[in-house]
This record gives structure tokens, sequence and C-alpha cells, in this order.
């Protein structure tokens, strides 16, 4: 009697493929997280913990050094690397790679981050992987109002860079 193990090899790929595609494609929605921008640039418990923690100072070093990831596992399970793309003497900028991630819809690319060194810069950038028109059209129905805090007037705003055909919500929170 001759056996085969085809049907069996077949059925355990087809599920392999299935469930670790299911988990690969799920789409984390970072709407709720940043919905806090719509006012005044506020900021949720949650991004405000990611903010604190990204980077700590050691030492007398004006450069910091990239930390852990603190955010809900919905979240962290929807990003990728840090990248300290820019440090100077002034500020440093990070990059926090989003995967399979949306806003509105939007499929977002990273989180940019540029943190001052003991000088109050703090700009927050989220960058989209669609076309200009697209962003600029999905977003122009939602308010982003402007509000009075104690550091100033702040108000999320839609950036755009023609030459890399990128748009970016950003909240500067500089002081």
């Amino acid at each position: 009697m001759k056996r085969t193990y085809k049907p069996l090899l077949a059925t355990v790929l087809g599920c392999a493929l299935f469930y670790g595609g299911t988990a690969a494609g799920s789409t984390v929605d970072w709407t709720p997280l940043l919905e806090s921008w719509e006012e005044g640039c506020g900021q949720s418990e949650e991004w405000v913990d990611l903010r604190r923690n990204l980077v700590t100072y050691s030492g007398d070093s004006y450069y910091p050094d990239v930390n852990e990831i603190v955010l809900p596992a919905t979240y962290k399970e929807g990003l990728g690397e840090i990248d300290l793309f820019e440090r100077n003497p002034d500020y440093s900028g990070y990059r926090l790679a989003a995967k399979n991630g949306e806003y509105y819809g939007l499929p977002v690319e990273s989180f940019v981050f540029y943190l001052g060194n003991s000088n109050g810069i703090s700009v927050l950038l989220v960058e989209f992987s669609a076309p200009i028109a697209d962003v600029q059209e999905r977003l122009s129905s939602v308010d982003y109002s402007l509000v009075n805090h104690d550091s100033g007037p702040y108000q999320a705003q839609l950036i755009t860079d023609e030459e890399a055909g990128k748009a970016m919500l950003m909240c500067d929170l500089s002081t």
C-alpha cells in the first residue's frame, strides 16, 4: 500500500498561509489614539506615554538614547523599527515605522518626532503613504480646532512636501 502525504502537506501549508496571512494583514486603527489631536493637538494618555518614554537622556549628554516603545499591545504590534534620522545640538529626529495601520482610513507610513535637546522643541508628525490629494480629501471633513493651552495656542495642521509627494498631519507643541 502506497502512502501519500501530499493531501496532509497541502492542508498544513494552507492553514499556515491562511492564519499567517490573517495575522499579518490585520490593520491597526490609529484614529482613536490620535483623535485628541483634533482638539488643539491634545495628547491622549497613551500618546503622552509613548512620547515621554521614547527617548531618555543619560548623564550630561545632550543627545538622547532611544528607549522602548510604550503603548498598549494593540498599537505596539502595528509598529516597526525606530530610526534616529537627524541629530544635532538643538534637536533630534526620530521616525517610528508603522505597518498595516490607518488613520481615518488613510494608510499611515510612520510617526515622526522632532524632540529638542533641552530647549522645548516638540514637533510630532503622522506621515501618510497615500497620495497627497487623497489625504487632503479624506481629512477635509475632520475639524482640527485651535485651542489655547497654558503654553500657547495649538492646532493640528495638514502639511505637504510636494517634492517627496507626502502629506503629513503635524502638531507643533514647541514652547
